[in-house]
């Protein structure tokens, strides 16, 4: 694994995507990877990434949170190692050095420990916990990438996820986005045929919020 500083880095950004979405506590079931619900959203993630691929993107950010950033960081590991896909990078951008600090669960810090071992390339965006070391790291992710995907939940006070999509949408970026209000049976602990013939509904460029 490299580690770059934030001046130093450099990729292609046409062919780079950034992920972005919620922490563990804001996703169906807690993130609970054993609920019916959770195995879907990472399903659909997993095929936005292969679809990206297939779009010709090769180099992958995350910015390694808990949750989406950790699950879509794992994904892309798994298809680099399935060898299907080309060469395909993974990039894990820290919002500060000592990140790892802030993952509580015993089970995502061993996630986090294995995907940091095994990326292609570590960007340290800041060396302290400043308090924009979140704004820092989704605009590094934002400026480098020209295709983003997510997952969105409205929240009464906005997140961090809204402040890249935000970001990105000024920017430019295609947009990928799942919509946790307009996908309701993510929430369901099921697995019946009703539900594995559900359609993912992405947020259209005109519905994402400004």
């Amino acid at each position: 694994m490299k580690e770059t500083d934030v001046q130093a880095f450099t990729c292609d950004r046409l062919h780079t995507c950034c992920f972005t979405g919620h922490r563990s506590r804001d996703l169906p079931f807690g993130a609970d990877m054993r609920k019916q619900g959770m195995k879907c959203l990472a399903s659909s993630l997993q095929l936005l990434i292969v679809e990206a691929i297939a779009d010709g993107y090769k180099t992958f950010i995350s910015g390694m949170s808990d949750g989406i950033d950790l699950i879509c960081a794992q994904l892309v590991m798994e298809l680099a190692k399935s060898g299907r896909y080309g060469d395909i990078k993974l990039i894990c951008a820290l919002p500060y050095r000592e990140q790892f600090a802030e993952i509580v669960s015993t089970a995502d810090k061993y996630k986090y420990s294995v995907v940091i071992d095994e990326c292609d390339e570590k960007v340290i965006v800041s060396e302290k916990s400043d308090r924009d070391r979140y704004k820092k790291r989704n605009s590094f992710m934002v400026e480098n990438s020209s295709r983003i995907i997510g997952v969105i939940k409205e929240k009464p006070f906005g997140s961090g996820t809204l402040q890249t999509i935000n970001m990105a949408k000024r920017a430019g970026l295609e947009m990928k986005i799942i919509s946790l209000e307009k996908n309701p049976h993510l929430y369901i602990d099921t697995d019946t045929g009703s539900e594995k013939q559900k359609t993912l509904e992405l947020l259209s460029d005109d519905s994402l919020p400004i």
